[in-house]
């Protein structure tokens, strides 16, 4: 299909010959529509820095859409596939490198070069399933022209494959887990936070109770760890609410990257976060709430330029009976250690 813009073309891309099994590949692997991946986004951090550019995306390539697994530089979590500049990579194996997007009949007209973000370069290179069905990209861009040098080119290839590597592994942990066979890509949305991409409350309730089955079967103990931030109230009301949700949205990151990798995490509402972990002991638990404590404490995070000191209180609770699937216990007698934690001077982990 071809959209006439004032005498120049912009290309819609095609369709791959094998959408129908590649649209299947991509669904079998359950990453649309899933919480951000902390591998994926230390990745995405490398890169930027490696090649000096502006945007970093994971994109996979839905049947209308692209929705980025990861982003840097982008605010929306999706868009159409019709004026993606990603549909036309996975027509191909081969990096697709747009120097100057202007001076590309393909994209000249493209909202994305003569509106938001104003892409001018663009680079990507395509992700495959294990079956080696292309479903997406990894790709960059840059509101000003751009070569790549061949070694560059070579570290476009060498971040794919790094990436399809942890495709690999998140489709084989959340198998495991049992956490989105049954459902579908809107039941899935409506169980995430659309501010931070972690699981929300509703989710906990459908999450838990697979995880009770794995702590019986492991002979493992189930354990929640109940954190709210520190006079976040104080931000909203001294900097706005627009820095408070840039403020959340690094919450989140720092979150699932401090947590073990089988370790789930969660937004619970307002500024209360929440962690389900399968743990030997009360000793191992606590262990995990500490990183996550020194995570937040660690560094000041950034945001728009201002440092912003954040503290997190937590509370630990493990569960007494494997046998016994009650959440709700769980998570009152957590919340029951992180008010310990509140009155005993915050920034502190204590055991429920």
């Amino acid at each position: 299909m071809l959209w006439v813009l004032e005498e120049l073309l912009m290309i819609e891309p095609d369709l791959p010959a094998d959408e129908v099994s590649r649209l299947a590949a991509l669904h079998e692997l359950f990453l649309l529509d899933t919480p951000p991946d902390p591998y994926v986004d230390a990745l995405l951090r490398i890169a930027k820095s490696a090649f000096g550019v502006r945007g970093v995306l994971v994109s996979l390539i839905d049947s209308e859409r692209q929705w980025y697994k990861s982003r840097i530089g982008i605010l929306s979590l999706e868009g159409p596939r019709s004026t993606s500049f990603c549909g036309h990579v996975i027509l191909s194996d081969e990096l697709m490198v747009v120097n100057d997007a202007l001076q590309d009949v393909r994209f000249a007209d493209n909202p994305m070069v003569v509106g938001p973000p104003e892409v001018r370069f663009y680079a990507g290179m395509p992700l495959h399933a294990p079956d080696g069905s292309r479903i997406g990209t990894f790709c960059l861009n840059d509101p000003q022209p751009h070569t790549l040098t061949d070694e560059q080119m070579q570290l476009m290839k060498d971040f794919a494959k790094l990436i399809e590597g942890l495709f690999a592994a998140h489709q084989l942990r959340f198998e495991k887990q049992g956490l989105l066979e049954a459902l579908g890509h809107a039941e899935r949305r409506a169980l995430i936070d659309p501010l931070t991409q972690l699981w929300n409350r509703q989710a906990l309730q459908q999450i838990s109770p697979s995880w009770h089955r794995r702590a019986v079967r492991d002979s493992l103990q189930v354990g929640f760890i109940y954190g709210d931030l520190d006079f976040f109230k104080r931000i909203n009301d001294e900097h706005g609410h627009g820095i408070g949700d840039d403020v959340l949205v690094q919450v989140g990151q720092r979150l699932t990257a401090a947590i073990r990798p089988d370790d789930v995490a969660f937004r619970l509402g307002g500024e209360e976060l929440g962690v389900l972990a399968l743990v030997e002991s009360q000793t191992e638990l606590v262990a995990i709430a500490e990183r996550v404590r020194k995570a937040f404490c660690d560094s000041e995070f950034v945001v728009d330029g201002q440092r912003l000191a954040v503290t997190i209180s937590l509370g630990t609770a493990i569960g007494s009976d494997p046998l016994a699937d009650d959440i709700d216990d769980l998570v009152e007698r957590a919340d029951a250690a992180l008010y310990a934690a509140k009155g005993n001077g915050r920034n502190r982990v204590e055991n429920g």
